[in-house]
């Protein structure tokens, strides 16, 4: 059978999709452990402290944790208070939601207030 063009387009696609993957698993798993420097004076958060700071109240600040740090993302309290479009991030553990998407964006933008216990 002899190989049409569009057949090496399909076998190039899956060839570059495959090359893709590899690579994005090498980086992640190869890449160096950051190690976070300690919280100077900062507080040590329990779930149900964090649960007082979820937007719900104007005269509290909006904090959200992620991989056991607590940051104030009141700079951006527009996103993060009731009704907003990420106000199901604040007030608690967001973790898992922060590593899939969007966990550089709050470590840029916001600072490292404590820590989550």
């Amino acid at each position: 059978m002899k190989p049409n063009n569009k057949s090496w387009l399909y076998i190039a696609i899956a060839v570059s999709c495959s090359l893709t993957a590899i690579i994005t698993t090498l980086i992640l798993v190869t890449r160096p452990r950051v190690d976070i420097a300690p919280v100077v004076g900062g507080k040590i958060f329990t779930s149900e402290d964090l649960k007082k700071y979820d937007g719900s109240s104007s005269e509290r600040p909006i904090y959200i944790a992620m991989n056991g740090l607590v940051y104030d993302v009141s700079a951006g309290k527009e996103y993060y208070l009731v009704g907003g479009p990420y106000h199901y991030l604040a007030g608690k553990d967001s973790s898992k939601e922060l590593n899939l998407f969007g966990g550089a964006i709050i470590k840029r933008k916001y600072p490292v207030i404590g820590k989550l216990n």
